[in-house]
């Protein structure tokens, strides 16, 4: 799809929302493993529960994200297609950039 400017849109354009979702679930992860017991104190909690829910939070949180960010046309996952296939450091820009999906072909 052509933007205004004719400028082909990113592939996951109108998805981001669910990757900042998923950055936002794990930050509070991150955080919940390094001051396990401060947020522990705070709830009423044990740190090791803390700990627990922070794994657990983070799990759900890629997994979700990999479920969730797909080719609207075939249904691939682009975020697991992303992290197989690039490099530690460049799935993440390439998912941000890439306009056609790599299955199918077709753009936004």
């Amino acid at each position: 799809m052509e933007t205004r400017h004719g400028e082909s849109r990113v592939l996951v354009a109108g998805q981001q929302w669910k990757l900042w979702l998923a950055g936002a679930m794990l930050a509070i992860a991150g955080a919940g493993f390094l001051m396990p017991e401060g947020i522990g104190n705070v709830l009423a909690v044990p740190g090791v529960a803390v700990e627990l829910g922070a794994l657990m939070l983070c799990f759900v949180g890629m997994a979700w994200a990999v479920y969730a960010v797909r080719c609207r046309h075939c249904g691939m996952r682009l975020v697991l297609y992303a992290m197989t296939h690039q490099s530690i450091g460049q799935w993440l820009h390439w998912l941000l950039a890439v306009k056609r999906c790599p299955r199918c072909g077709t753009d936004h």
